[in-house]
């Protein structure tokens, strides 16, 4: 167990196989800065390259999940470009600043949200493998509103939880929604008591880090692959290559 160096922004720790990183930006209401969408890149990879870790549980101090992005920020420029950077565009880079690819590669997140998420405190955690509510959580999508547009690859991840018509909706109304609304239309999978939502995010967390990681990884990839497929032989053909990729390492594993 330990505590990430930069208190100010976020905490990780390790309990049984689960790695939990929590937003920690009270005066900020964990606004999403440069430096603390860094910071989550850094924590997840501090995840994935510990072999103890087989889920990561993302969530936030506070009455506040992420109330977006954070405006008062000091500007940053990209050192290569000289582009400035926001945290929308800090994660439309390459590699681990590409967040939905980044979130893919990485072992299973569940994000357990309490208080609002808002903007792309809302858009951001759409990448990961499972949402779960507190009672008091909301999810706000207000960038038209405001005169701006949604990203963190939000147009392309939330048709595919609510459907292109909630979709749709949500974004054009730049909409909020409550908790239970959202596990109405599958935005989240389940709402809990907000005293209860660590425990039940821990718990499913490690439910997921007792099966074999193999399995779970090559299935996440199935579903990301074959999510907006409609070509038969493709779906199958990407199942049977997953299920041949598994015999193969149980074979390489196998004991002569």
């Amino acid at each position: 167990m330990g505590t990430h160096p930069d208190s100010q922004l976020l905490h990780y720790e390790r309990s049984g196989r689960v790695a939990v990183i929590s937003y920690d930006r009270p005066a900020r209401r964990n606004a999403w800065s440069v430096a603390c969408v860094q910071a989550t890149i850094e924590a997840i990879q501090r995840a994935n390259a510990d072999p103890a870790v087989g889920a990561i549980v993302l969530t936030a101090e506070g009455a506040t999940f992420c109330a977006g992005a954070d405006l008062k920020e000091a500007p940053q420029y990209d050192a290569g470009t000289g582009r400035r950077l926001t945290p929308a565009t800090f994660t439309m880079g390459r590699g681990e600043r590409n967040w939905i690819a980044f979130l893919a590669q990485s072992k299973p997140v569940i994000v357990a949200v309490s208080g609002p998420a808002v903007g792309i405190g809302a858009t951001h955690i759409l990448a990961a493998d499972i949402r779960i509510a507190a009672e008091s959580a909301s999810f706000s999508f207000p960038f038209l509103r405001l005169g701006a547009m949604p990203e963190c690859g939000s147009t392309a991840l939330l048709p595919r939880l609510v459907g292109a018509g909630r979709a749709m909706d949500l974004l054009l109304r730049a909409a909020t929604v409550s908790a239970h609304e959202a596990l109405s239309m599958g935005l989240v999978t389940a709402v809990h008591a907000d005293d209860q939502l660590r425990a039940a995010a821990h718990a499913l967390a490690e439910q997921i880090a007792s099966l074999p990681p193999l399995q779970v990884a090559l299935t996440r990839r199935m579903l990301r692959e074959n999510a907006g497929a409609d070509d038969a032989d493709a779906i199958m053909r990407t199942e049977n290559n997953a299920f041949i990729e598994m015999l193969q390492a149980l074979q390489k594993d196998k004991p002569l």
